[in-house]
């Protein structure tokens, strides 16, 4: 019997059109996962493919490129909000592209969603979801940026961006027993996350979040390393790694709805040139779709 494989899943907002491409791919080779891990951005994402709605999430990427309520500077100056959080998670998935709640609960694959605790700076996962609320709740919470959108009170927690204290979140995995991982990252190879510049703006906006401040600073250390295992479990043959094989010139805000298509392609035929590996790496075709 095949090894069971995680797939683990970075955020990039915007440039998650390059997941968005890979995920359509591995739903017309009828691959599944028994475990998906999401942080940030990649929780919209990885929930569609788990409810198995092939290209959802390019709709929803042409979406906020066209619509005025999705990204907004001045929105931002005003409300400190720059992603219209209410249209992402309720008008767009109860409304115009409705999330299928009821295939996403009748999966077999366990879907987990990184936030942060933005009073001890730790990560928080969820994996239960009763409601579809409830998991609307937990990817919006998962996908708040500090300065750029608010927190969000889920079960007696306030909680922000899943990609700040476990930005490449292999860490639910590892914790469940999975010792083989496909990883999708929307960094290219040799990228190296740098420290922040905003220190003295977080320290005035979370000024009684000590652990929450800590985590924000000490981001990049939390990233590069997390790389740097991945990367040794790569050699080892551990983990299957897709990624852009050029630096990306799409924006974590990107709006120009050209490049957005041209990186979900992108996704999409590099991922078909990884078939024979992903295959081999799962455990062979016979045994793909029952992973």
């Amino acid at each position: 019997m095949a090894e069971k494989v995680s797939l683990i899943l970075e955020g990039g907002g915007m440039r998650g059109a390059y997941t968005a491409g890979v995920l359509d791919f591995f739903h017309d080779e009828g691959v599944e996962f028994p475990l998906v891990v999401t942080a940030s951005s990649s929780s919209i994402i990885g929930s569609s493919y788990v409810a198995k709605q092939r290209g959802r999430n390019q709709e929803i990427l042409k979406t906020l490129v066209n619509s005025t309520n999705s990204i907004s500077y001045l929105r931002m100056l005003r409300q400190r909000e720059l992603f219209g959080m209410d249209f992402i998670f309720h008008t767009i998935p109860n409304e115009l592209l409705p999330f299928d709640f009821d295939t996403f609960s009748q999966s077999n694959t366990t879907f987990v969603v990184s936030t942060t605790d933005i009073h001890t700076g730790e990560a928080v996962y969820y994996d239960t979801y009763p409601t579809k609320k409830d998991l609307l709740t937990v990817m919006r919470a998962s996908s708040s940026l500090p300065m750029l959108a608010s927190s969000v009170r889920y079960q007696e927690k306030e909680l922000m961006d899943g990609g700040i204290a476990d930005p490449i979140p292999i860490t639910p995995a590892t914790i469940q027993g999975y010792k083989k991982h496909v990883i999708i990252l929307t960094r290219n190879e040799g990228y190296v996350k740098k420290a922040t510049k905003l220190n003295w703006l977080f320290k005035h906006a979370f000024k009684d979040k000590y652990d929450f401040r800590q985590a924000l600073k000490n981001r990049h250390n939390k990233y590069n390393q997390t790389m740097e295992l991945v990367k040794e479990m790569e050699k080892r043959g551990d983990v299957l790694l897709i990624q852009p094989e050029e630096p990306l010139q799409v924006r974590r805000t990107e709006r120009k709805k050209e490049k957005l298509y041209q990186l979900y392609q992108q996704g999409y035929q590099e991922a078909e040139t990884y078939r024979e590996q992903l295959h081999l790496f799962l455990g062979g075709d016979d045994q793909t779709k029952a992973l």
